[in-house]
């Protein structure tokens, strides 16, 4: 069996990773996934008992990973994916509402260069996300 073809999202992960000069373990890790599962969704297929599969993410997962690396939502729906698009959108407005938190006029990413906040902004993303994850499991 020869290796599947990869889903369109597949070399969109990996330009856009690659642009913002990202390992594939550095956006695992600001995803909140393992650099194999990473790999594989990039790739777009997995080996097992010697075997090639298709791999397909989830929209959670494809929007977490998009989010990690900076991937627009435009773009992700370009590419077919637009319930993860959506989910990206969603992230991207929770991320820009005012934080309750958060003294106004405190921009504590102000001193980073645009690659660095968006790097930041995406490892944050990654972990709000994993925070409702968990929270929906326990809840």
């Amino acid at each position: 069996m020869q290796k599947p073809a990869p889903p369109p999202e597949a070399p969109l992960i990996r330009l856009v990773r690659l642009a913002a000069r990202l390992t594939s373990a550095q956006a695992a890790e600001a995803a909140g996934i393992s650099k194999a599962r990473w790999s594989q969704v990039e790739n777009g297929y997995e080996r097992r008992d010697g075997q090639w599969y298709p791999v397909m993410a989830s929209d959670g997962l494809l929007a977490r990973m998009a989010a990690a690396i900076g991937l627009d939502a435009d773009r992700l729906a370009s590419a077919g994916r637009q319930d993860a698009a959506a989910i990206v959108r969603e992230m991207q407005g929770r991320r820009d509402a005012p934080d309750a938190g958060e003294p106004e006029g405190n921009d504590l990413l102000a001193s980073l260069t645009p690659d660095e906040r968006r790097a930041a902004m995406a490892f944050v993303e990654a972990i709000r996300a994993g925070r409702v994850q968990a929270g929906r499991a326990s809840g």
